[in-house]
């Protein structure tokens, strides 16, 4: 099969995807990608596991991560990319985080008992046993235990933003994140910016090494796409695209819905090449 593209946005188990590492390789393979970055929120552990499926499948694994960090007083997701996987620093940085989720998850069950609902951490994290904890697995017990009438009822009605049990995260600042994901031997795009993003905020994380900007994808708008697309071209950042995809049952978001071409990725490629050797 000729291969082509990559899908720079996946989510495994060892997040909060349904699917596991190898699931989702497989998954790239049989859609024809030539690569795939496994992006798990705030964790790495992933990477080894799928890295045998890819070498067998012919399938690029691209080492990723999605960082939960904080820019200008708002949470914002940065996009590792082609970083060493046992780098200290990072490692650290991204135990720092996965840290404060097991704390903010048992903050959210508390609050969520408060309200009068029944949650048993143990058993959420039996249901999940090797994911980095959030909202949307307590979103599932309560599905699962027939709390909520659905998964996205549970979001709405306790755990979204502004709900009565959502929890503020630890957030890395978004230059740090930078500096660390560099220091790694990797380089950073932004994960689905927000609509009103505007070119300063963009200029100042290019400035600060930033290498590319999520352009396609289910959180970015084809207008707004374009926009970015635009202005990654103004200040030389590699434009990049991935389908966000965590579940199955996501309509829009399977495996190989949005792509990143090859000559994007091999100029991403090349900029952490460069990094490195810098």
């Amino acid at each position: 099969m000729n291969r082509r593209d990559a899908d720079l946005h996946v989510h495994t188990t060892h997040s909060d995807g349904s699917c596991s590492p190898c699931e989702v390789v497989i998954a790239a393979a049989q859609v024809g990608l030539a690569a795939i970055a496994i992006t798990d929120h705030d964790a790495v552990t992933a990477l080894a596991v799928a890295r045998p499926e890819a070498d067998r499948l012919g399938v690029e694994l691209v080492p990723g991560v999605e960082l939960t960090c904080e820019y200008r007083a708002r949470e914002v997701h940065l996009l590792g990319y082609y970083f060493r996987d046992d780098d200290p620093d990072l490692l650290a940085a991204v135990a720092r985080l996965r840290a404060s989720r097991a704390e903010r998850l048992g903050s959210m069950a508390a609050a969520l008992e408060g309200l009068g609902l029944i949650v048993d951490v143990e058993a959420v994290r039996r249901c999940f046993p090797r994911a980095a904890l959030g909202r949307r697995h307590l979103a599932e017990y309560l599905y699962r235990t027939k709390q909520s009438p659905s998964v996205r009822e549970a979001f709405d009605r306790w755990l979204a933003d502004g709900r009565p049990a959502c929890v503020e995260k630890l957030r890395l600042d978004a230059f740090e994140a930078i500096a660390l994901v560099g220091k790694a031997g990797g380089v950073v795009s932004w994960a689905h910016p927000p609509y009103n993003t505007n070119l300063e905020s963009l200029r100042a994380l290019a400035d600060a090494g930033m290498a590319g900007v999520e352009v396609a994808g289910p959180g970015v708008q084809n207008r707004v796409g374009r926009r970015f697309r635009d202005w990654a071209a103004t200040l030389n950042l590699v434009p990049t695209a991935g389908s966000d995809f965590h579940a199955a049952d996501r309509p829009g978001r399977r495996v190989g819905a949005y792509v990143t071409p090859d000559a994007d990725l091999l100029h991403l490629r090349e900029r952490a090449g460069a990094s490195r050797s810098g």
